[in-house]
């Protein structure tokens, strides 16, 4: 029973899925983005399928209500240029529509995910002041008022977000149903916590769940209360909505991906992997059609895409899917992508060969002098296929490698150390010295901790290290550590059918034989791929 409702939620969160293979769906969603059709015009269509957004404006034009509408959901759906783009269309389209001017204003100020230079603010505040002269209303001049002061000049960005978040939260009552006045005020009260200020996280999410409770469909309300719920620390309030949104907003890539947050935080992982990956498909149709030039990865969250999709792959154990994300890396990021995005994703990718593909992943050539994360992964992941293969000399030489990269690469020391770590832990699980072994691992799992917290946008470390601790306590005898710390890693992890694996094993060699075997059929529905589960040196 339990398993068919797993195959359920499944097909929920994934439209179209109801009786296919999901990683045959998801290794087409990536070939789907290949083998994209040829560029389009170039130019701005209103497409459907965008979401939620939109409210009468102050015009008698329906071209410029119609872009002013499209502008507000895309917006809401984060296509950041193009929101600007469609609110400048509603402008052309009625130049004394003060609420058009009022959206190019709101487009070009800060999101949860960036924040803008003062020379796009000053911009903003130009069209702001161009609405204010339009405005004909008392809802128009209020709206384009709280605009104003949000573009001023001279403010702390974090508290200027919470200003003009609570003034338009304070208009909400005054223009009752129009629930983008409020979603607008809970996007602006989370834009603060991109720097760890949680002062507009309860607001907001006071804001979004009336909207949800009257409209569960409202893929804006939706898209903030996934972030709100995650920054509140309480993820899974948003799963009824986050397994329903990519079938509201199938041409949306944001909002397809936006799932996968709440989804990859109670340990739904399989999910995560397809959804990205037809996210990578949204992105890469609606891109051609607007004009598709350069690599396909061009998008401006393609490489969250890819990066969150493998990063689920791996926790599934969906080794065709992981692989076909690693070999969708050098396509989409081929070498003239920006460094710093082809590096994340081909680097990260190595990850999939060491796991599933040891060979490939010792065939990985350096990359001229070995430097950055590109050197990171090449080492980690050759340390990770050669300890598959059983070789220690092996593996403790790219931990030592490793070791040598710190001196020059102070931005990836963190993720050096950790790998370095692991490298060390397994090397000593093959020798036959877990006590050595739980060192290891457990100062790379409190470093993990420690710096990545419970970073799981995608998650800067692909897995966590406790379950590896938890592994060799349960080597070296210490059955009731192995189950504390594996338990531990689930608090943070949920669903990892690895560490799932450890606990039953720990819990079978303490004498609870039922909750042993609960644990390990959990840990296989859990496993949802096709490559075998990894012994306990290996996890």
């Amino acid at each position: 029973m339990k398993l068919a409702l797993a195959a359920a939620a499944l097909t929920l969160a994934v439209p179209g899925l109801a009786g296919r293979d999901p990683t045959a769906v998801g290794v087409g969603y990536i070939c789907a983005a290949e083998a994209h059709a040829p560029a389009g015009p170039g130019r701005l269509t209103i497409v459907k399928g965008m979401g939620s957004g939109g409210f009468a404006a102050d015009t008698r034009s329906a071209e410029a209500q119609a872009w002013f509408d499209y502008g507000l959901q895309l917006y809401h759906a984060f296509y950041h240029g193009e929101a600007t783009a469609a609110f400048e269309r509603a402008a052309q389209a009625d130049p004394d529509c003060a609420l058009c001017a009022w959206g190019q204003a709101l487009s070009l100020g800060p999101t949860l995910n960036f924040d803008v230079p003062p020379e796009q603010a000053a911009k903003a505040l130009t069209f702001a002041d161009r609405a204010a002269k339009l405005a004909k209303d008392a809802r128009a001049r209020a709206l384009i008022a709280t605009l104003q002061a949000r573009y001023r000049p001279g403010q702390n960005a974090g508290e200027r977000e919470l200003t003009y978040g609570h003034a338009l939260a304070a208009l909400a009552p005054q223009f009752p149903g129009n629930d983008d006045i409020p979603t607008l005020a809970a996007h602006a009260l989370l834009t603060p916590y991109r720097n760890n200020n949680m002062a507009g996280v309860k607001p907001a999410l006071a804001l979004l769940e009336p909207i949800l409770a009257r409209d569960p469909n409202n893929t804006a309300a939706i898209h903030y209360y996934i972030h709100a719920t995650e920054a509140a620390g309480t993820p899974a309030r948003a799963l009824p909505y986050a397994e329903r949104l990519a079938g509201l907003a199938p041409k949306a890539s944001h909002l397809v991906h936006m799932g996968g947050h709440t989804l990859f935080r109670v340990g739904r992982y399989e999910e995560v992997a397809v959804l990205n990956a037809d996210a990578m498909k949204t992105d890469i149709a609606f891109a051609a059609q607007e004009g598709l030039k350069g690599p396909i990865s061009g998008a401006r969250y393609y490489l969250h895409n890819d990066t969150f999709g493998l990063a689920g792959a791996l926790m599934a154990g969906d080794r065709k899917l992981a692989l076909k994300y690693a070999d969708h890396a050098p396509v989409a990021f081929p070498v003239g992508s920006p460094e710093d995005r082809r590096a994340t994703a081909v680097g990260r990718s190595y990850v999939a060969y060491a796991r599933f593909a040891p060979a490939r992943a010792l065939a990985i050539p350096a990359a001229g002098a070995e430097r950055g994360y590109l050197a990171v992964m090449r080492h980690y992941a050759r340390g990770e296929a050669l300890a598959a293969g059983g070789d220690v000399a092996g593996v403790l030489a790219e931990a030592e490698a490793l070791k040598a990269l710190l001196p020059s690469e102070a931005a990836n020391a963190n993720s050096i150390t950790i790998a370095a770590g692991v490298l060390q832990g397994r090397a000593a699980m093959l020798r036959g010295k877990p006590e050595e072994a739980a060192k290891a691992f457990e100062a790379a799992a409190k470093l993990q901790e420690r710096v990545f917290a419970t970073n799981f946008d995608p998650p800067p470390w692909w897995y966590p290290v406790r379950r590896s601790l938890a592994a060799a306590e349960l080597k070296a005898g210490k059955a009731e550590d192995a189950a504390k710390d594996a338990q531990a890693s689930l608090k943070i992890w949920p669903g990892d059918a690895l560490a799932l694996q450890v606990l039953g094993e720990a819990q079978g060699r303490l004498g609870k034989a039922a909750e042993a075997r609960g644990t390990r059929a959990e840990a296989g529905r859990a496993w949802r791929g096709n490559a075998a589960m990894p012994g306990m040196d290996l996890i």
